[in-house]
């Protein structure tokens, strides 16, 4: 009895307790289970792909491998198991790639955890104030300075219109002068002839009144000759002063039209005459000549007023009168007919419509030296603008698009319209100063007209281009976007992706050569061979051919789509040449050379054009030849300060340096004729020639203002501060920014050299690239040619061993795995024990 109540009693704790056993046991199971399989599958992502990684950053599992991941982790996972003796059974395992390059979101995560580490971004945007100086660039407004532009360039093509309309009346009225002015004197002469006779009648009849046999026929005949040659002229002079009196109303119509519209036009230049600095720097120059033009006209025209406003029917009247009696006339029953002076028109209407006409063009065309300057500047600009800088030659794949796994979307190739609005721009200046030169008032005029208007096409242009990536720029700067994590998505690929400029010695950060790209691709080093000149643009576009991949212009292949490596770079100049159109707006609009010299009236519109056009390229050719620009000028290299600098960097070009400094040097010294002598001897001693004996080189005269004071040249005597002085002073700069407690604070951006006395940021090609990303390049279109160049090197690099293929590039393994736990206490034969599956991901 007492056994079977004990095996009662124990039974049903044995059996609790080993219950509670079990439950331990699969708890336990089931933790050591997913211990293992991270384990294994760790073990499975160790085999990483060293290329990817080497190369890109990227960490992804290798596809060069006859073995899979799966079965890899298969036999790391059995292993593993088979430390734990029997308690666990396998009955099942596999594992599969998750979270592939091919994924955007992924390729994205990547960039970010591999740039994070790479770039110490939290020093670019907040230590060195990177936003702040972005936010000073967008602050400028050089969208309202070129809607200023626009408006005022539009307003002066009707003005324009307006004029020329003017002119084509003046200019027939007087021809009709010129012609009224040769009947009057055929009218005169005739007048006078008749006159004659009628006298030398008269005396023949006083003779024959004092009995002198002679007779009158013939005296009579000849006066009635010319009486009736008189009538004939009276006839053609009342015909050409009825038709000069009609192009006198037109012309007084068209010139009272045309001063309406000036007057129109100046009250209203406060809506649109200001540029960033207050300066009219474009417009109001333009104005002051057609004010003057109308000056001169109103001073003209008041000079015979009473004749203006006769409407002539009187004296047509009249003459008509006179020329119906001398077609009648007889001498023997008509008295002498007295000639008829006319009343409404002044006699030297021809020499004065003559007159007018020639100082108008004068008034227009303003001083030779204005024509001399801005054909120096021509020329300079044409020279520039032929020499070979667009691509390097060297770099010429044009890709098979079968092996794109990503079509790039929209290409951006600098927009081939807005070059073709250069050269339609650059022909118009060269139309219109050989219009000033040999032309009269109305072709000038005409040919003004054809440059506004091919400059009102030109800046529409830019500001179609610049109006969409500044509003980006505002967006980014108030935090719709995290600046910071697109300078990391972008600055991936400036950094880690070659360009024209660094390919052949350069390193992505990774330290990869660019080099190992190139001979890759099986490119032939002819570095330094820059083709293409503006002058035969090729207009490159998406251009197909069978090339594996880009040989060294990756960068720009992010910034545009192009296939064609060629079109890339051209695209990618272009591009640049246009940010740098809109930055350099500003120390163009404040450049000495406009402000200072003797260019008046439509050539300071003239020499602005040149010297933006001038400056900008002037900045590619820099920035193609591995130097650096300055992102925000605040003096320009087109001015009399900023010459020396343009030639120090030149010098730095190879291929470039003494023929194009000589070059600037001889097209410049026209523009300083008329600067004072001060300005000549700063120039003078900064290209080389000896000083004056008698003193230091004085100080030049300080450009415009745009902002704040620009430094000038230090005299002697401040070299011998002390070097601790010295180095704060180039530190700080005049626009220092002064801490209350430490007037020594020197701000990170100044001692980096982020900010000088030239101006902000200065920057490299691929930076520049990195500015253009950030305004323009949308992000799924970036990360799509990414994903190209990956995939096309990668294929390369493994086409010997696999197909290679991004969407096979895991960045994550996801297992299951199906296991037993065996019983420790069997009940029964037939329990199999517990039958229990587990689903892991992980991922580098």
């Amino acid at each position: 009895m007492i056994s079977i109540f004990l095996a009662l009693t124990v039974s049903p704790l044995l059996m609790c307790t080993l219950i509670f056993v079990e439950y331990a046991r699969i708890q336990s199971a089931q933790a050591i289970i997913e211990e293992l399989m991270g384990s294994s599958i760790f073990s499975a992502l160790a085999h990483y792909d060293p290329y990817l990684d080497e190369r890109f950053g990227f960490m992804a599992v290798r596809q060069d491998q006859e073995e899979s991941f799966d079965s890899r982790y298969q036999s790391y996972l059995e292993a593993n198991v088979q430390g734990f003796g029997k308690a666990i059974s396998l009955s099942g395992s596999s594992a599969e790639g998750k979270n592939s390059l091919i994924e955007p979101l992924v390729l994205r995560q990547e960039v970010f955890e591999y740039s994070e580490l790479s770039v110490p971004i939290n020093t670019l945007e907040e230590g060195l104030n990177i936003k702040d100086y972005l936010e000073n660039f967008f602050k400028q407004d050089h969208l309202k300075m070129f809607a200023n532009i626009l408006d005022g360039a539009n307003n002066a093509v009707d003005l324009t219109d307006s004029a020329i309309k003017m002119a084509k009346s003046l200019k027939e009225y007087s021809d009709e002068a010129k012609e009224y002015g040769e009947s009057l004197t055929k009218y005169k002469e005739a007048r006078a002839a008749y006159d004659d006779a009628y006298q030398a009648l008269e005396e023949a009849r006083s003779r024959k009144d004092n009995g002198e046999e002679i007779s009158l026929d013939s005296y009579i005949s000849e006066v009635d000759s010319k009486a009736r040659a008189f009538g004939t002229a009276t006839d053609e002079f009342k015909a050409k002063l009825s038709s000069l009196k009609e192009t006198e109303r037109e012309f007084v119509k068209t010139e009272e039209e045309f001063i309406n519209a000036t007057d129109e036009l100046m009250n209203n230049t406060q809506k649109y005459n200001k540029n960033m600095y207050g300066k009219n720097t474009l417009q109001n120059p333009l104005l002051i000549s057609y004010h003057e033009v109308y000056n001169q006209m109103q001073k003209t025209l008041d000079s015979y007023q009473k004749e203006i406003h006769n409407d002539g029917k009187g004296d047509d009247r009249k003459l008509e009168e006179q020329a119906r009696k001398l077609k009648s006339y007889s001498t023997e029953t008509d008295g002498k007919i007295e000639g008829y002076v006319v009343l409404s028109e002044v006699e030297d209407i021809d020499q004065r419509t003559a007159s007018l006409y020639s100082d108008l063009k004068n008034t227009l065309k303003g001083s030779d030296d204005g024509i001399d300057i801005a054909t120096e500047l021509k020329d300079l600009l044409y020279q520039i603008l032929g020499i070979k800088i667009l691509y390097d030659g060297s770099l010429d794949s044009n890709l098979d698009p079968s092996e794109l796994i990503n079509q790039s979307g929209v290409l951006d190739l600098g927009t081939a319209e807005i070059t073709d609005s250069v050269v339609d721009l650059l022909s118009s200046i060269w139309e219109f100063l050989i219009s000033v030169g040999d032309g009269d008032f109305l072709a000038t005029l005409t040919a003004l007209g054809t440059f506004l208007k091919s400059l009102v096409t030109f800046f529409k242009g830019i500001f179609d281009w610049a109006s969409s990536r500044l509003q980006n720029l505002g967006r980014l700067l108030s935090g719709g976007e995290s600046l910071g994590k697109n300078f990391l998505l972008y600055g991936y690929g400036v950094y880690n992706m070659p360009n024209r400029t660094n390919y052949s010695d350069g390193s992505s950060l990774t330290g990869y050569d660019y080099s190992n790209i190139f001979e890759m691709a099986g490119g032939t080093y002819n570095v330094g061979f820059l083709d293409g000149d503006f002058w035969h643009y090729p207009k490159m576009d998406n251009v197909e051919g069978s090339d594996k991949l880009y040989k060294g212009a990756e960068l720009e292949y992010l910034l545009t789509g192009s296939n064609s490596e060629k079109g890339a770079q051209v695209g990618t100049f272009f591009n640049g040449f246009l940010l740098r159109l809109v930055s350099n707006l500003p120390a163009i609009a404040s450049s000495d050379w406009i402000t200072e010299t003797s260019v008046t009236g439509p050539f300071v519109v003239v020499v602005f054009v040149i010297l933006l056009l001038l400056e900008s390229f002037i900045d590619m050719i820099l920035l193609v030849n591995k130097q650096s620009v300055r992102l925000i000028k605040i003096k320009a290299y087109m001015s009399t300060t900023g010459l020396s600098d343009l030639t120090e960097d030149l010098l730095k070009c190879d291929g470039l340096k003494d023929d194009t400094a000589k070059l600037i040097k001889k097209k410049t010294e026209k523009i300083m004729k008329n600067r004072g002598d001060k300005t000549k001897e700063y120039i003078k001693n900064k290209f080389g020639s000896k000083p004056s004996e008698s003193s230091e080189p004085s100080k030049p005269s300080k450009p415009s203002k745009p902002s704040k004071p620009s430094k000038p040249s230090k005299p002697k005597e401040d070299k011998e501060k002390s070097s601790e002085q010295t180095q704060k002073e180039h530190s700080m700069g005049e626009n220092q920014l002064n801490e209350e407690d430490d007037d020594r604070y020197v701000n990170p951006t100044e001692a980096m050299g982020l900010k000088d006395e030239k101006g902000f940021m200065k920057l490299d090609y691929g930076e520049h690239c990195l500015i253009l990303m950030l305004l323009g390049t949308n992000q799924d279109q970036y990360l799509m040619r990414l994903q190209n160049l990956v995939q096309l090197e990668a294929k390369e690099k493994y086409k010997e061993k696999t197909d290679y293929h991004l969407s096979k590039a895991y960045t994550g393994i996801t297992a299951t795995t199906e296991y037993q736990l065996n019983e420790f206490v069997p009940i029964t034969k037939s329990t199999g024990g517990f039958k229990l599956d587990c689903t892991k991901t992980l991922g580098y």
